[in-house]
């Protein structure tokens, strides 16, 4: 016992701490695979580099002075427990580096192995003073980088003479006059190269201090997939996630709000390590916006976004579904462009840059909007041979009729916008067969591909259509009182919403106060709009008891083939905690017996569901994002092969006769989509009020004698 208690005191546990660590950690690199081999190898050629450059400074020391030779043998004859803790560390912040992930075991393992390593110093006044050092002239390097910040060499010579030479020459007066021994040169590089790392970190905070403050921090050093960004005011992250555990410094969702974060993370948490012949599906859209101070869980313009969280309702479902029915597996990166997919083309780079994590068979399915940064990310991809698939891209500004993107290897399911335009033109003139004026409202702006090319094809539709006649109103403050009831001038005037729908709840707003007690004649919205509509709150707090006809992302429930039908009913019943279902069954209202002239007077969409706390409703809608986006991940898992083709791969794309879940037929030739895969259709809500009634068709004066309920 005597012999026990003399073996258990503090500096033996401490050694023994050291010593139990460092077999943890390099058993724990070796297991991990070839990142944790690189990190070992690494530290010990660091490690043997280092003792040389030692050893030969020792060596030619006293031959070039009259003093007496270092003890060579003295750095290798300190504590080997020190030694193995701060090899350990090492190894531990070397393999972060190379896997890009900290997490807070990662952190609490190295501050142990810190304060461990110190303590077995035998001198910790000397540690003290040394840490002091480094601290206080990495500072002054700091300072003198910043006002130097317009020279490059003068910046470079700042570093190098504050970082090096000072703490060098001063270091050895302090410890004189605290009456320590000399330091050796072991100590002055020790110094150099903490005083080099802190002010290394200070140099670049611009870069990376944003990021750790905000969640939004991945290593560069990463070769992962998961990497993410601050924007420039920091409230935002921008990047791309396949992984619900992405570190300490990272968060695990994009945005603030909650159903989206815990659908975000139930598709990451599915997520597994990339095998021969996997998919990997890069979704790309909006998923963060701008806070609203006070509460960060909201935007500041009340925008939502469920018609992205439909998208990846969809995700999921196709991840359960080829998981299920296939050998491979579907891996599933979220890249957030933040509000506006203002960084897409940022995002496109991060996707390149991480091209060969992402495995042979990659994709990128979404887009967002069409605007200017869409179409750069997206002709970014091509040139990077990755295929895009849009669903609901349909701006076709570089010609009427055309894809918003008119090359191989991107693949548009919607037709353009010219196709809605003529729709809403013949529906138009079948009401009016005497003439009528259309009103397109859209604010200009450039960069806008979606509004910009819409109002030009309706515009040219009208055109097409005497008498009839159309002009573009720029601004709220320019429509008139003729769009009312209560005016009888002829020919009738009729509004056209061709702009965002973020915008739509102002436009409503003046329509109302131009209008008064009557109402508008007749409103038709973009397909834009339709985001707005599958939000029941935005729908409720409109104050607009009047009809809107609008254009749809994509089919409805009732368009489904049965075995599509049964296939993502049984994937909502699986997850079904996700919307509220708790295990019950789920069943589309438009496909139930006793529906008229396609209406649905207890429409519940799965976002609703899950969204509404004070009218909750049970689940019994798909959306018109879900399909287009549950499409798009088969079609390119059946239109993918196992491993790319030499040269283009793009146009080396072919399939033939794959039928969707609504039945229709893809057929893609040397990289090209031959046709539309969705249909444009117009629904309406007979009270823009009251979302819980949905019209799966035009109001009465739009449709068209041989077009059905469409």
């Amino acid at each position: 016992m005597r012999y026990l208690r003399a073996l258990l005191t503090g500096d033996t546990l401490l050694r023994l701490a050291a010593v139990v660590l460092a077999v943890l950690i390099l058993a724990r690199a070796l297991f991990s695979g070839s990142s944790g081999w690189w990190a070992v190898v690494v530290v010990v050629a660091g490690t043997v580099a280092l003792w040389g450059v030692l050893w030969l400074v020792g060596w030619v020391k006293p031959l070039l002075t009259s003093g007496p030779a270092e003890d060579k043998a003295g750095w290798l004859g300190r504590s080997r427990s020190r030694q193995a803790a701060v090899l350990a560390l090492l190894v531990l912040i070397v393999h972060a580096a190379i896997t890009g992930y900290v997490g807070v075991g990662t952190i609490l393992i190295a501050v142990v192995l810190a304060v461990v390593a110190t303590l077995l110093t035998a001198d910790l006044k000397l540690v003290a003073l040394l840490g002091g050092i480094a601290v206080i002239f990495a500072l002054a390097t700091v300072l003198v980088a910043d006002i130097f910040a317009g020279s490059t060499e003068a910046r470079a010579l700042g570093v190098s003479v504050a970082a090096i030479v000072l703490p060098i020459v001063i270091s050895d007066k302090l410890v004189a006059l605290v009456r320590q021994p000399a330091l050796t040169t072991t100590h002055h590089a020790v110094l150099a190269v903490l005083t080099l790392l802190i002010s290394f970190l200070g140099w670049t905070r611009a870069e990376w201090l944003p990021g750790v403050v905000h969640n939004c921090y991945t290593l560069p050093t990463s070769t992962g997939i998961t990497v993410l960004r601050a924007t420039t005011d920091g409230d935002r992250c921008y990047g791309l996630l396949d992984t619900a555990d992405a570190g300490v410094f990272a968060a695990d969702a994009f945005g603030r709000d909650p159903v989206t974060s815990t659908l975000q993370r139930k598709i990451l948490e599915q997520n597994e390590p990339l095998s021969r012949g996997d998919l990997t599906v890069v979704w790309l859209g909006a998923l963060s916006c701008e806070p609203l101070k006070g509460d960060p869980a909201r935007c500041a313009d009340g925008r939502d976004y469920p018609s992205e969280r439909d998208q990846l309702r969809a995700l999921l479902y196709a991840q359960s579904h080829i998981d299920d029915t296939t050998e491979h597996k579907l891996h599933v990166v979220i890249a957030d462009a933040t509000q506006d997919v203002t960084h897409a083309d940022d995002v496109a780079k991060l996707i390149i840059d991480r091209r060969p994590a992402l495995g042979e068979r990659v994709v990128v399915v979404g887009g967002g909007d069409s605007r200017d940064v869409t179409q750069q990310a997206i002709n970014r991809l091509l040139d990077a041979q990755i295929p895009v698939i849009a669903p609901n891209l349909l701006a076709d500004l570089g010609g009427p009729g055309e894809p918003f993107v008119n090359r191989p290897g991107y693949l548009q399911l919607a037709p353009s916008n010219l196709r809605y335009a003529q729709d809403a033109v013949e529906r138009l003139a079948h009401a009016y067969p005497k003439g009528f004026r259309l009103d397109v409202y859209q604010q200009p702006n450039p960069t806008d591909q979606y509004t910009t090319s819409l109002v030009n094809d309706l515009l040219s539709a009208v055109r097409e259509q005497a008498p009839a006649t159309a002009r573009h109103v720029p601004a709220l403050d320019r429509l008139d009182d003729s769009v009312c009831l209560s005016d009888k001038t002829a020919p009738p005037a009729v509004l056209y919403f061709a702009d965002r729908w973020t915008r739509f709840a102002e436009f409503v707003q003046r329509v109302n106060e131009l209008c008064g007690h009557s109402r508008p004649r007749l409103v038709i919205a973009d397909v834009s709009v339709s985001r707005f509509m599958a939000n029941y709150q935005l729908r409720a707090v409109s104050t607009a008891d009047w009809p809107v006809n609008y254009n749809v992302g994509g089919p409805g429930c009732a368009d489904l083939t049965p075995d599509a039908y049964g296939v993502l009913g049984a994937q909502i019943e699986k997850h079904s905690s996700l919307v509220r279902l708790e295990g019950r069954p789920f069943a589309c209202a438009d496909r139930a017996s006793g529906i008229v002239d396609g209406q649905l007077p207890d429409a519940c969409p799965l976002d609703a569901s899950v969204k509404l706390t004070s009218r909750p409703c049970r689940a019994n809608d798909l959306g018109t994002y879900l399909i287009p986006a549950w499409d798009a991940v088969l079609l390119a898992d059946a239109l993918l092969p196992a491993k790319p083709p030499p040269g283009n791969s793009l146009t080396a794309l072919n399939l033939r006769g794959f039928s969707l879940a609504t039945g229709t037929v893809a057929t893609v030739e040397n990289g090209v989509l031959r046709d539309p895969t969705i249909e444009v259709q117009m629904w309406h809500g007979a009270q823009l009020n009251d979302p819980s009634v949905i019209w799966e068709r035009p109001s009465q004066e739009l449709m068209l004698p041989a077009a059905g309920s469409r």
